[in-house]
């Protein structure tokens, strides 16, 4: 019988959620009509039905209060003043609560721990998904039946060989004749096979999409009650007259249940820290010129294959004074160092790190922040705090849209495929041999990059020196020079926790977005190495933890085991030049990664447009000259043959030199393209790197 309840309990979870969305979001379209609050009603009477079913009396009694407020003014044909939409919203709030929040540090009441129950085994999956699904499974068994009766093809080809082995007369009858019969069911089945495996692999790849997309919930199912308890946080820390207004958007982003689960905790602790640190009374927040309230923002965004949480609020503001004195008092800092804000932020994140006087309930003991860092870590994500203008802060958590998707940059090391990943990349250079310097024994390469909240590109680039360290020393060989080829460096410059180093790399291969697995039963360094993935090429790809890289280039005192002996280091640091600028064009923002990581490793500078439209507003419009442009052709918008046109028209840019890179390779597409301008024709079928890279050259 309990496991029937802890069933129940989770069906429960998912309708409740979705009752309490579907009402709040009539509340906030404004005033409801009798046809709204007729839907109020049916929802909170069903609800009211739903937690008698599941025995929580609690819930119960709530439910049945509003339900008879909403009664009457439905039997008065009355609509909603002020007081009934508070009493509304104030009832969500308590209902939330009372699934959501366990009293600290005392054991729960029966009623009280059945509310608790989050059985996570239940998600709610829309017909229309459920459908889609079956349809993948459906087009997988009709691939496998296609495939079978190809099988029964082959076993009769092999029957009609043997047959001919044991009667050769039939071969002696005719020869030639036998052997063209033959010959010709080989190259059909062969041909058959080879579109098999293409629609095995199309199939197989549309059931893997339809069961992930099964299990995705969207944040508001996870965030949507944190608004009712970032009140109760206000209350208890600043009084019954405390307020604060929390503001989400990107609620209806989907993802994983079990990422997005795994960062409501990470999400309360910033909510909590918002609160209790950005706090200012009423008569400071009106003499600032704010409102009478705290503002928190919570918004989840989606980019590519990573998911966002940012936590903003409009309060105080980090006290980056306060912080470095706490930081110089843990030794994580130098007690003289200049005040670097983005490294100052990061301190924060460290445990037992806070600037609270004393501790109390909420905060102070130095635990909250930490832990947000290890939950994205755990999640293989990171987190960064910044400074909001005129005044608070922004909390961003970063982490995959899947625990065991990530996009990594692969590079090659000692003949083997390692993966870096892209979440703490930063820059990946080509550092030319004479632009090194060695500081105190240690290789440093000058990074330009616009100041921080540049408004324009045409203001001064900032250059900032960056340690480097040959990636070989932690992975293989711990004497293992800077692998300089053709007088040259290839540098991946990664961040954790605020610092920066570059890691020299023999080459850089790729983008690529893998599914990783544990690798600790595969022998290696675990610590180092947590991670592997077999792209298609059945070649393993180590992946890399960032945290125990970095932690291991300290341990060498930052050297990291690298020896250049030819660098002068007297020399002083020289600005870096400004390398060739090639304009990368496409709607797909696999390609123009790959194509950006190819041509900054090989030295270039790289921008990036996803339409022609955008890449001729950016050739306009841009205070850099653009030395090479490199364009798909069939595009949204504006395509690259009418970018190319454009391009011919306008007087500032029909000099540059335009290649076009397509998957139309027709010699009629080709024509076109030559005739309209273009210096070089491309095809992505038979894309090979060098080619580009020469290509590029040549037109230089």
């Amino acid at each position: 019988m309990d496991n029937l309840r802890d069933e129940l309990l989770a069906v429960f979870d998912a309708e409740y959620r979705d009752h309490l969305r579907s009402i709040r979001a009539i509340v906030a379209a404004g005033c409801p009509d009798a046809q709204a609050l007729a839907e109020i009603f049916r929802r909170v009477h069903s609800l009211k039905g739903a937690a008698r079913a599941v025995e929580l009396p609690v819930v119960e009694g709530v439910a049945h209060a509003l339900e008879n407020r909403l009664s009457s003014l439905l039997s008065a044909r009355a609509l909603p003043d002020e007081a009934d939409l508070a009493a509304i919203t104030d009832t969500l709030d308590e209902i939330d609560l009372l699934m959501t929040a366990t009293p600290p540090d005392a054991p729960a009441a029966p009623d009280e721990a059945a509310t608790q129950a989050e059985n996570p085994a239940y998600v709610q999956v829309p017909v229309a998904r459920l459908d889609a699904l079956a349809a993948a499974v459906h087009d997988l068994m009709a691939v496998a039946d296609r495939h079978e009766r190809l099988w029964a093809q082959v076993m009769d080809l092999l029957g009609d060989a043997r047959a001919v082995m044991h009667a050769p007369e039939r071969m002696r009858a005719d020869p030639v004749a036998e052997f063209a019969r033959m010959t010709r069911r080989l190259m059909g089945v062969g041909r058959e096979r080879e579109l098999m495996a293409g629609q095995i692999d199309r199939a197989l790849l549309r059931l893997g999409e339809e069961v992930h997309a099964v299990t995705l919930v969207p944040a508001e199912s996870v965030f949507g009650s944190l608004a009712a308890m970032a009140r109760r946080i206000a209350r208890e820390h600043g009084g019954p007259e405390a307020g604060v207004e929390v503001h989400m958007t990107g609620m209806d982003v989907q993802t994983e249940r079990r990422v997005m689960q795994a960062l409501r905790d990470p999400v309360i602790h910033l909510v909590r820290n918002a609160i209790v640190h950005g706090h200012e009374t009423r008569a400071e927040r009106l003499a600032a010129g704010k409102s009478e309230d705290l503002n928190i923002t919570i918004a989840v965004t989606m980019t590519g294959v990573r998911l966002q949480v940012a936590v903003s609020d409009d309060g105080r503001g980090p006290d980056l004074r306060a912080i470095a004195a706490r930081a110089a008092g843990q030794g994580l800092v130098h007690a003289e160092a200049p005040l670097d804000a983005r490294q100052l932020l990061a301190r924060v994140f460290e445990p037992g790190f806070s600037t609270r006087g004393k501790a109390d309930s909420l905060a102070g003991r130095g635990v909250g922040l930490s832990v947000v860092a290890e939950a994205a870590r755990a999640l293989h994500g990171s987190v960064r705090m910044e400074q909001r203008h005129p005044a608070g802060t922004t909390v961003i958590l970063t982490v995959p849209v899947s625990q065991r998707q990530r996009t990594v940059l692969l590079v090659e090391n000692a003949g083997q495929s390692l993966g870096l990943p892209g979440r703490v990349i930063r820059h990946l250079l080509r550092v030319r041999r004479d632009e090194i310097r060695l500081v105190g024994g240690v290789p440093f390469a000058v990074v330009s990059h616009p100041p921080v909240g540049a408004g324009t590109a045409s203001e001064p680039r900032e250059e900032e020196r960056v340690p480097l360290a040959p990636l070989r020393a932690f992975v293989g060989d711990e004497n293992a020079p800077l692998p300089v080829r053709d007088g040259a460096v290839s540098v991946v410059v990664m961040e954790v926790d605020g610092v920066r180093c570059g890691f020299a790399v023999e080459r850089m291969l790729d983008v690529r977005t893998l599914l990783v697995s544990d690798a600790t039963a595969v022998g290696l360094d675990s610590e180092l190495v947590p991670g592997i993935a077999w792209p298609r090429e059945d070649q393993p790809v180590f992946v890399l933890s960032p945290d125990r890289l970095f932690a291991r280039w300290r341990e060498r005192g930052n050297g990291g085991g690298a020896h250049f002996s030819d660098v002068d280091s007297a020399a002083p640091v020289v600005p870096v030049r400004h390398a060739p600028l090639v304009m990368v064009v496409d709607d797909s923002i696999t390609t123009r990664t790959l194509q950006k990581t190819i041509l900054q490793s090989h030295g270039y500078d790289v921008c990036l447009a996803v339409d022609g439209e955008e890449a001729l507003a950016m050739l306009q419009q841009s205070s850099r000259h653009v030395d090479v442009v490199v364009t798909d052709v069939e595009m949204p918008r504006m395509d690259g043959l009418a970018l190319l046109a454009a391009m011919q028209g306008d007087a500032h840019l029909a000099h540059i030199p335009v290649v076009l890179m397509t998957s139309r390779n027709d010699g009629e597409d080709i024509r076109r393209g030559m005739e309209g301008g273009a210096r070089a024709y491309l095809t992505k079928q038979r894309f090979d790197q060098g080619e580009l890279i020469d290509t590029i050259r040549g037109l230089l």
